[in-house]
């Protein structure tokens, strides 16, 4: 279905030249905005990213910490294997693969967890950018908004309203609450 998509994009965009074409006469307005470069720089999009590092950070201490318990019972292990009786070295092996195993798992929920936040935030900033973006369309009475990054390979500037919507949602979400 991938494969495709750029087969869709192409015939929407050529549909949509076509119907520009002949309404230009009839004053078609198009505009072109770099929503990544809305996401990545207004204030919502920042305070989301920074949400993003410090919970990476503390699962990330998390999981070196546990990784650390790991590593010394494993030296631990491996420095009295000589001295410990079977039953003992048997007792101690399968509490250091337990550890493994938990450290594994801890790994796969802390990564789970962080591509649900990353979808659950992305969509929180984008629901602010799509909000001034249809603001921005209705005010300027757009007929078509291309995104830049969906194969607009040039455009003139002047109808570029990134900056525009940028500044609507940093003053409507200052300091990216």
């Amino acid at each position: 279905m991938k494969k495709g998509f750029p087969w869709i994009v192409a015939v929407v965009l050529a549909a949509a030249a076509m119907a520009a074409s002949s309404a230009f006469g009839e004053g078609l307005k198009v505009a072109v905005i770099d929503v990544n470069k809305v996401l990545n720089e207004s204030e919502a999009g920042k305070a989301a990213k920074k949400k993003m590092e410090d919970r990476y950070e503390e699962l990330k201490k998390k999981i070196d910490a546990r990784s650390e318990e790991a590593r010394k019972m494993k030296e631990d292990l491996d420095k009295q294997k000589i001295l410990l009786g079977k039953e003992k070295l048997k007792e101690r092996e399968e509490a250091l693969n337990a550890k493994v195993a938990e450290l594994r798992q801890l790994s796969q929920e802390s990564e789970k967890e962080m591509q649900n936040r990353q979808g659950e935030i992305t969509r929180g900033v984008l629901r602010i950018v799509e909000a001034q973006v249809d603001k921005v369309v209705k005010e300027e009475k757009i007929d078509l908004l291309l995104e830049r990054s969906s194969g607009v390979v040039h455009s003139n500037p002047s109808l570029d309203i990134t900056a525009k919507v940028l500044d609507l949602v940093n003053k409507e979400n200052p300091g990216g609450k």
